[in-house]
């Protein structure tokens, strides 16, 4: 886990806590977030704190080339142009949110091409790179169920839906209001 104060709650022996320092406000979001980008394999798995995942996700393998810029774990690419190809979907060159923070597996220098200092993350995620050379693809069966975890905004009104009642009730024990 990667972010500025660590949770209060106690994490997952699975877990790793890595700090950003204090947080500088929407606007220094890529620049806190880039050097630790910078320090990561060649792909790696990125999905934001607002991700409620709602099943077990398993990701089948593919074969990822340099041409691949980021592997939507989600169904995210099949909500704008995009074709299919046997199991997977490809986005259009030129659809919009080809950079979308949603659960994906990240080519780390198609992210560090695009997570320049000044963006918050919804400057990141408009950008709208288009015929870039780089392919954005997802699985035609996503692996990760989700929600999105806050909804417009307000961190008091929780997207909970779909999601097991074990893991509502844990969730209501880490909100403090």
């Amino acid at each position: 886990m990667v972010g500025h104060a660590k949770p209060a709650c106690e994490l997952p022996d699975n877990c790793t806590w890595v700090s950003l320092g204090e947080q500088q406000g929407p606007k220094k979001w890529s620049d806190q977030l880039r050097p630790y980008f910078e320090q990561q394999q060649s792909w790696f798995i990125w999905m934001m704190e607002d991700t409620f995942i709602k099943s077990k996700a398993e990701v089948p393998p593919m074969g990822f080339t340099p041409i691949v810029g980021r592997c939507d774990l989600t169904n995210d690419v099949q909500k704008r142009e995009h074709t299919k190809s046997n199991s997977i979907v490809i986005s259009h060159p030129a659809s919009r949110y080809r950079l979308s923070t949603q659960p994906s597996a990240w080519n780390r220098e198609f992210l560090l091409k695009y997570l320049t200092p000044g963006l918050s993350p919804w400057d990141f995620e408009t950008q709208d790179p288009k015929n870039d050379g780089y392919e954005v693809v997802g699985y035609i069966n996503h692996p990760v169920k989700h929600n999105e975890g806050v909804r417009r905004f307000d961190t008091r009104k929780l997207n909970l839906d779909g999601m097991c009642q074990e893991d509502i009730e844990h969730i209501k024990t880490l909100i403090t209001w």
